[in-house]
């Protein structure tokens, strides 16, 4: 007997991924009773043979090639639906390690309570060795705003619910915005969101290095065009706010884009790649940081201009 089915999109991911999937078969769950299914968005790693390797560990865990080429987390959280055996789905992200009593907490409160969303706890972490010690905690996702109310990193649901709401939207193939857009149609609904704090995970984030920065770019500007999609889908006030499409951060980014003319790119570069060399993480962080939200305004404009 199957109670729930944990639903994890990848792409390219093979080393955590490992570490997320060993953290799950050490779950207090029952070990019958939930299966893991890896959703493969065409890795071009060794994804595949290391899903292999684990499943000599734990017989539950199924891999799935998305074919016939890379669409999008949507695609992949719904191909995992629709192959879940399970009565509730759990999704998590491929790059989150879960607490050992993660599952176990989730299936509490859905024993509990009926027709919700049980959101769990992600915790930050730079390190792999020292989970639960370095550490910045974001427990993210709790409360009734339609950007907070359902995040795949770490949540569960029924999955007639899914259905009934029309799963994710797969207008939506870069990441960002497809669950919280999924989360304002549950919400509509009626699902109720229940938010357990003891079903955490921590959350891997490599210390930045400025070689990342073009990737931080291309990410940044295609969340702003997701935000404009699910906008476009629902123009309401709430998800304009949620999205930042209004006037305020425009007029910000308008301003941090006239400093970066008046400064030069090339010499904020250089700046700071000094502070890189100088080891001042935190504020090379913050900068970046701002770098990314000035992005992903960018991206919302040039979409929303385009609308």
């Amino acid at each position: 007997m199957t109670d729930i089915s944990v639903v994890i999109p990848t792409v390219n991911r093979e080393k955590i991924l490992r570490r997320v999937i060993e953290g799950l078969i050490k779950q207090t769950y029952p070990a019958d009773r939930f299966e893991v299914v890896i959703v493969d968005d065409n890795s071009t790693d060794g994804t595949q043979d290391t899903v292999k390797e684990l499943r000599q560990i734990h017989n539950n865990i199924r891999y799935i090639k998305q074919l016939p080429g890379k669409k999008g987390p949507a695609a992949a959280n719904n191909l995992g639906i629709k192959n879940a055996a399970g009565d509730f789905i759990f999704f998590i992200n491929d790059d989150v390690i879960p607490d050992m009593h993660m599952l176990e907490e989730h299936m509490k409160y859905h024993n509990k309570y009926q027709n919700i969303t049980v959101q769990g706890k992600v915790i930050n972490t730079s390190s792999l060795e020292e989970l639960g010690k370095r550490h910045d905690g974001y427990s993210g996702g709790y409360g009734k705003l339609s950007f907070g109310y359902f995040t795949t990193w770490n949540c569960s649901i029924r999955k007639e619910l899914l259905i009934k709401a029309g799963m994710f939207d797969e207008d939506f193939i870069n990441l960002c915005w497809e669950d919280v857009e999924l989360g304002l149609r549950l919400r509509k609904l009626g699902i109720r969101q229940k938010y357990n704090g003891k079903a955490f995970g921590y959350h891997y984030r490599s210390e930045f290095s400025m070689k990342q920065l073009g990737r931080v770019r291309e990410k940044s500007i295609n969340m702003g065009k997701n935000a404009m999609i699910y906008y476009k889908k629902h123009p309401n006030l709430e998800v304009k706010i949620s999205t930042q499409s209004f006037w305020l951060p425009y007029t910000l980014h308008g301003i941090i884009k006239f400093a970066i003319y008046i400064a030069g790119k090339e010499r904020l570069v250089d700046w700071l790649n000094s502070l890189e060399k100088k080891g001042r993480k935190r504020l090379l962080g913050f900068f970046i940081d701002l770098s990314g939200w000035y992005w992903y305004i960018t991206g919302v404009k040039a979409a929303k201009a385009a609308l």
